[in-house]
C-alpha cells in the first residue's frame, strides 16, 4: 500500500470525525461512559479476587490427630495428604509447638494461665494444610474423611467462609463480563449510527467512486479508521480517569479504620492488564461498529 494512499485514508477519517463532530462526540462519550463502568468493575473485581486469594491463604485446614496415633499411621495420613493435587503445603505441629504458639497469641499477660501445662499438655498434634485455592477446601475435606481410620480425630476448616468468598469473587467476575457485553453492544450501535450518517451523506460520492473503478476496500478503509479513531479516543478517556483516580480513592479507603485489614492489589499489576484491555476493547468496538455499517451499505 502506498504512503499516499494511507495518508488519504487517515485524512478522510479525521475529516469525517470533525465534520460530523456532534455525532462523533456522542459516540466518544458513549464509548467513554461504557468503558469507564467496565474499568471500575474490572478494578473492583481485581481487588476482590486478590483479597479472596490472600484471605484464602489464611483459611487453611487443620487436621487434629488422635493422641495414640502410631508413627506409621501418621506417616500414611501425612503422605496421602501431600499427594493431593489441591494441597500446596503440609506442616506437622507437635503438641509442644501448639502450646508455644497458643502462649504467643495470648500475650505475656494472659499466657500465665497456661503455665504448668508443659507436663500435662492437653493439646493434640496436628497437620496444618494449605490448599492452592479456597474452592479446593471441599474436595480436600472429602478426601480427609477417607483417612479417619488412620487416626484423624477431627478436622477444623473454614469451608463455609471459603464458599462465601468464592461466590463473591465469581459474582463480580460475572457482572464484569455481562457489563462488557451489554455496554459494548450499546457502544457498537452508537458508532454504527454515526458511520451510517457519514455514509449516507457521501452516498453520491461513493457511487461515483465505485463507477470509476474504486475497490470496496478503498472506499471502506476511511470509514473503518473513523470508527477506530472514535473507539481509541473514547477508551483513552476512562483509562486516563481511572489511572489518576485509582490511588486517590485507594488512599481514602485505606484511611478508614474498619477497612485497615484489607490488602489491596498493587496498582501496577492492575493497570498492566487494564490499560491494554480498555484500549483494545475500545478499538474493537470502533472496528465492529464501522465494519457493520460499511458492510451494510456496500453490500459486500
Amino acid at each position: 500500500m502506498k504512503l499516499r494512499t494511507i495518508h488519504y485514508y487517515f485524512s478522510e477519517a479525521f475529516r469525517s470525525v470533525f465534520k460530523n463532530r456532534l455525532m462523533s462526540l456522542a459516540s466518544i462519550f458513549t464509548v467513554a461512559s461504557c468503558l469507564f463502568i467496565v474499568s471500575v468493575f474490572f478494578i473492583l473485581g481485581s481487588h476482590v479476587s486478590f483479597f479472596v486469594q490472600q484471605l484464602g491463604d489464611t483459611l487453611g485446614i487443620v487436621v487434629f490427630l488422635e493422641d495414640d496415633i502410631s508413627v506409621g499411621h501418621r506417616a500414611i495420613v501425612e503422605g496421602r495428604i501431600r499427594e493431593m493435587p489441591q494441597v500446596t503445603t503440609v506442616v506437622y505441629i507437635s503438641p509442644e509447638e501448639a502450646l508455644a504458639s497458643l502462649k504467643e497469641r495470648m500475650g505475656d499477660t494472659h499466657a500465665r494461665i497456661l503455665d504448668g501445662l508443659e507436663e500435662t499438655n492437653p493439646l493434640r498434634s496436628a497437620l496444618a494444610i494449605e490448599v492452592a485455592d479456597v474452592t479446593y477446601q471441599a474436595p480436600v475435606e472429602q478426601a480427609l474423611a477417607n483417612l479417619q481410620e488412620y487416626g484423624i480425630a477431627n478436622v477444623q476448616n473454614n469451608s463455609e467462609l471459603a464458599g462465601i468468598l468464592s461466590t463473591i469473587s465469581n459474582v463480580v467476575q460475572v457482572i464484569t463480563i455481562a457489563l462488557i457485553v451489554m455496554l459494548g453492544t450499546i457502544a457498537i450501535v452508537i458508532i454504527t449510527n454515526t458511520i451510517n450518517i457519514t455514509v449516507n451523506a457521501r452516498r453520491t460520492e461513493i457511487g461515483i467512486m465505485k463507477w470509476v473503478g474504486a475497490t470496496d476496500w478503498f472506499i471502506r478503509w476511511p470509514f473503518i479508521l473513523e470508527g477506530i479513531i472514535v473507539g481509541i479516543i473514547g477508551s483513552s478517556i476512562p483509562a486516563a480517569i481511572v489511572w489518576f483516580a485509582h490511588d486517590r480513592v485507594l488512599n481514602e479507603l485505606m484511611g478508614i479504620q474498619e477497612l485497615a485489614f484489607i490488602v489491596f492489589l498493587p496498582r501496577n499489576e492492575i493497570f498492566a492488564t487494564l490499560i491494554p484491555f480498555v484500549l483494545g476493547l475500545g478499538t474493537l468496538i470502533g472496528l465492529l461498529g464501522s465494519g457493520v455499517s460499511v458492510r451494510r451499505h456496500l453490500k459486500v
